[in-house]
């Protein structure tokens, strides 16, 4: 009977994080893509991009958004769940029924280690690929040239070496039906052109990406730009001209170069294995090259490194040039300062590396400390409003992520390990869910104020005798 009674409580106390957790799920993508949104909307208006190249744009920005959404939506859910079961009393009747407050907590515990788990997996499989393909696409966004919008009466200036203006325009499907067009040609360094026509078409060669005049009733005023009197007047019925206009079509680039957050953690693990195999290459270098550098300085025909001798023949240093000897010593000490450098910005490569494997599990346990910070406080509140449960969310998920954060900047100068960096929020805030838990269960204040009210009144009377 108690059985069934547990597993009835169980599938109730979960139903009741359904709603919060969806809500949750929303409101803070929501968020996150209104950032997005104001963000770099400015540098997406004014390319000309088709509507599935946007939605795609949005679509990548989406997996980092959702690694971060489901962590906070499982503190919401927790907050606003067990708030409002305390709410109504509802943990109180559970309690009186024999029902344990870690017996109402468990499926929530068993829940939020599955997602971690999901989390995780989400944060090593897909999470990358989305980072990488969102940087190649935002590369390629960014060098694509605005659409070019020409408008009657305005000289358009925004082609190299080329002015435009046309008083009249028709836009059509195929193309634009112009008159009254006056183009400047700059493009020729010894020669200024002056392309005057009473009317044309224009059309856009993707394949070529050029700009095609076909005009008509044209005449073309050309002048040497070192000698004014060599001009030429050229008159024509229809005269074809073309304009290259460069990237101005999306170009998909398909870079397999990537950062560390476009890598999974075997991918990571690879590269730190590279990168120690070089710093030790690099380090014998430096020992072979102090070796041989005393050696040629230090008794060079007494001792050979290995600690045998040689013969009293070989040439000693003091027998050869000074100026040589400074010359060699000065190129020896550039070649280990050289690799001094490079070995430095291996080991920043590796500690930077090792931050982003440690980021990849701390983050999804975030779900698992968030049930033991959020029930408690939940509990305490005895409101399940949303309001009270976003605002609680909110000011522990922004003490969780300024400890993340200044925990990368710390591992990443080496101030301290990438572990303790990224796993100390996840230590202190557990430590404080799993002390209100305590509390909760032995319901008992949170924050004992009477009894440290009684120690300070004691300390006072106690120096006063």
């Amino acid at each position: 009977m108690i059985k069934i009674r547990i597993g009835i409580v169980s599938r109730y106390v979960l139903c009741e994080h359904v709603g919060p957790f969806l809500f949750g799920m929303i409101a803070i993508i929501f968020l996150f893509l209104l950032n997005v949104v104001f963000r770099d909307m400015g540098k997406l208006l004014g390319k000309g991009l088709p509507v599935d190249v946007v939605l795609e744009f949005f679509v990548l920005n989406l997996a980092w958004i959702v690694a971060l959404a489901i962590p906070m939506a499982v503190l919401v859910a927790t907050l606003m769940a067990f708030g409002r079961l305390s709410s109504d009393n509802e943990i109180i009747a559970l309690k009186a029924s024999g029902v344990h407050l870690y017996q109402m907590i468990a499926p929530v515990l068993v829940v939020s280690i599955i997602l971690a788990v999901g989390v995780e997996r989400f944060h090593n499989s897909v999470l990358p690929e989305f980072n990488h393909r969102y940087r190649l696409l935002f590369s390629d966004i960014s060098k694509k040239r605005p659409t070019l919008t020409l408008e009657s009466n305005v000289f358009f200036d925004e082609i190299p070496n080329y002015s435009l203006l046309v008083h009249d325009l028709k836009e059509d499907k195929e193309w634009n039906l112009l008159k009254g067009i006056i183009i400047n040609d700059y493009s020729d360094p010894e020669y200024s052109k002056t392309v005057i026509a009473e009317q044309g078409q224009l059309t856009f060669s993707e394949e070529r990406e050029e700009m095609i005049f076909t005009l008509f009733n044209v005449e073309v005023h050309s002048v040497e730009l070192k000698n004014l009197e060599n001009y030429r007047r050229i008159k024509s019925r229809q005269w074809i001209l073309s304009i290259p206009v460069p990237d101005m079509i999306l170009k998909r680039s398909n870079s397999q170069q990537r950062g560390d957050r476009e890598k999974n953690v075997k991918m990571m693990r690879e590269d730190i294995e590279k990168n120690l195999l070089n710093i030790n290459q690099r380090e014998e270098r430096i020992c072979q090259t102090v070796r041989l550098d005393l050696e040629e300085i230090f008794f060079a025909g007494i001792w050979d490194g290995n600690g045998e001798n040689r013969r009293e023949s070989t040439a000693i240093p003091w027998q050869k040039s000074i100026m040589a000897q400074k010359t060699r010593t000065r190129n020896a000490s550039q070649l280990i300062q050289v690799e001094i450098s490079a070995i430095d910005g291996l080991q920043r490569s590796i500690l930077s590396k090792r931050v982003e494997i440690q980021k990849k599990y701390s983050i999804p346990v975030a779900c698992i400390i968030f049930v033991l910070i959020g029930a408690p406080l939940g509990i305490m509140a005895k409101q399940g409003g949303m309001a009270l449960g976003g605002c609680l969310s909110l000011l522990f998920f922004l003490i969780y992520w300024i400890f993340i954060i200044a925990g990368e900047q710390l591992a990443d100068r080496g101030y301290v390990s990438p572990f303790i960096a990224m796993w100390i929020a996840n230590f202190l805030v557990g430590a404080g869910g799993i002390y209100l838990m305590n509390k909760s269960v032995r319901e008992s204040p949170f924050i004992p104020w009477n009894r440290w009210v009684q120690a300070f009144k004691k300390i006072i009377k106690d120096r006063k005798l």
